[in-house]
């Protein structure tokens, strides 16, 4: 019995270092807290605790404090952590299969955070912002010059990342050619009789408009009109092909691409038979009137960074096996606040459960469909037609007794949306534009994840419950400790939950064309009712004045702008 109960503890304290003792979110709460309140000093020491430098957060732990130190107005400093996490993401892209096994048998949090793809994107976008910044705020041209080239080297690479990933998935005319083939419009007919309700073609990062309109802006304002013109033809391109209705978007952010590409013509020249029917086929009439003054005046560019971007939570599953059927059950255990469940409810019907009418039907004949009927879109049978035998002899039949508890990780579907902002200029008021929905981004990176999380999960509770059963049968210890170890495996259960907090929600832009001289800019917080940031611009003519502001919920206004 002494042995019994001694070996429960170390099956208990194991599982405890297993399953650690928050989700990413919560580990880090802190930190994003004093962050939002502008305290930066203080988030930066918070953030530094909650993640270690050398461990398996490395990645993130430059990410955050990177992003802090950007807030802050510490650019060179900020750029100098994102360097760093560029290093380790780049590492750890190389080494995927070889780090993977302790994680895969244990918990997603044993492994290195690797980041995903628009993740590493926006690492050079930070850095170009970084840059870009410094160069505004240099009090000499070699300086000024020398950050442009900075900012100028990382959308460098950003093209390259991005070229990359495009080759890889295909771009969006390459998809809209492939769904007008008649194997394809077949293919969707049968996914759909299948009970798939997510076209997940759709859901695929193939490139960044917002990332070529931000090169477009750099390349202007080291007067690379030629490059700028490239960069911001490439933007509209996107935005029209399906970048605006895949994250949600603002329309007219297209046609704000195609006006600045415009000008670029302009101010380049040898496109004077060109650029006139561009306007006429793009633009407004009213945008047509503004081109015939922009370039002679300055201008100013407001960048907003709104929010933060939801973190990913875990959701509890329950897998039993249903001999008579040979099938293994899965079904979600909700947990949390009301708002909490609904979301978890509605990813496991959205990702998960049996949909299909054909897959129902096929039920018809088994002496259990009342019950099938019953949990029809709240439960999901996976058969393995004679795996079952294998998987028998492996033990699992025996370590599933009771069931198994299975974790996965899910985003947020229900995540309301941000209420717009308008900036006012000397009393005349302009829409934010929504170019950048980071938000969406990541929920459908996290959709086409799904189903392959889940598998994972499957594969490493059951790996775990097999052979904790072994152990506890090979030392004797009869129904207690079978039933100890099957504790310790669930409690040990975990998903992946981490990811880039400190990126924002979406990005806003606007561009207004103003005389030369100083102007007032006011900004409305639309995380606050009633907040708003201001400042004071000078405007040189044929010049483009910049401002960004991070816009969070109760952030005192003299933190969010620089």
């Amino acid at each position: 019995m002494f042995k019994q109960i001694r070996l429960l503890v170390v099956l208990t304290l194991a599982s405890l270092w297993l399953a650690g003792c928050a989700t990413y979110g919560q580990g880090v709460k802190q930190g994003l807290e004093l962050t939002q309140q502008g305290q930066y000093e203080q988030a930066a020491v918070a953030m530094d605790k909650a993640l270690d430098a050398k461990g398996n957060d490395r990645l993130l732990h430059y990410l955050e404090l990177g992003s802090i130190q950007h807030l802050a107005g510490n650019y060179q400093k900020s750029n100098e952590l994102f360097q760093t996490a560029e290093g380790i993401a780049e590492d750890l892209y190389t080494k995927r299969v070889s780090e993977m096994v302790v994680a895969a048998m244990t918990s997603p949090r044993n492994g290195p955070y690797r980041g995903n793809e628009f993740e590493r994107v926006y690492i050079n976008y930070y850095k170009a912002l970084n840059y870009y910044l410094i160069a505004a705020n240099a009090s000499d041209k070699k300086a000024r010059d020398a950050a442009l080239e900075g900012a100028r080297i990382e959308i460098r690479r950003i093209d390259m990342l991005l070229t990359a990933l495009e080759n890889e998935k295909g771009g969006y005319q390459e998809q809209a050619d492939k769904e007008q083939s008649m194997f394809y419009k077949l293919l969707k007919i049968f996914e759909k009789l299948s009970g798939e309700i997510i076209d997940k073609d759709k859901l695929v990062f193939r490139q960044d408009a917002y990332a070529n309109y931000m090169a477009g802006l750099i390349y202007e304002n080291g007067r690379e009109y030629d490059e700028a013109r490239v960069a911001y033809q490439k933007a509209a391109q996107l935005y029209e092909q399906g970048y605006n209705k895949q994250y949600k978007l603002d329309s007219d952010m297209q046609m704000q691409c195609w006006f600045d590409t415009i000008r670029m013509m302009q101010k380049s020249g040898g496109w004077d038979n060109e650029w006139p029917q561009l306007a006429q086929s793009k633009l407004t009439a009213a945008k047509r009137d503004e081109l015939k003054e922009y370039n002679r005046n300055g201008h100013v560019v407001v960048i907003q960074h709104v929010g933060m971007i939801p973190e990913r939570k875990e959701m509890n599953l329950l897998m039993t096996a249903d001999e008579m059927a040979r099938e293994f059950v899965i079904q979600p255990v909700l947990t949390g606040s009301e708002a909490d469940r609904q979301e978890q409810l509605i990813w496991f019907f959205m990702l998960y459960a049996d949909k299909s009418i054909i897959g129902l039907l096929s039920s018809l004949g088994s002496p259990d469909f009342a019950n099938k009927l019953a949990g029809f879109a709240t439960t999901k049978r996976q058969g393995i037609g004679p795996m079952w035998s294998v998987a028998e002899g492996m033990g699992l039949m025996e370590a599933m007794k009771g069931g198994m508890r299975i974790t996965v990780p899910y985003f947020p579907m229900t995540s309301s949306r941000v209420a717009p902002s308008a900036l006012t200029v000397d009393g005349k008021q302009y829409p934010m534009l929504r170019s950048e929905n980071l938000t969406e981004l990541a929920l459908q990176q996290n959709i086409l994840a799904a189903s392959g999380e889940i598998q994972e999960a499957m594969a490493r509770e059951a790996f775990k419950g097999v052979t904790a059963q072994k152990v506890a049968g090979a030392l004797g210890g009869g129904d207690l400790l079978s039933f100890a170890s099957k504790l310790a495996v669930a409690a040990s259960s975990s998903a992946e939950t981490r990811n880039w907090l400190l990126l924002p929600r979406e990005i806003r832009i606007a561009r207004v064309v103003l005389p030369e001289g100083e102007h007032e800019l006011t900004l409305n917080n639309p995380m606050v009712a009633g907040g708003t940031y201001t400042k004071t611009v000078n405007v040189q003519k044929g010049e483009m004045a910049v401002w960004t502001v991070r816009s969070f919920a109760n952030m005192p206004a003299t933190a969010a702008a620089k």
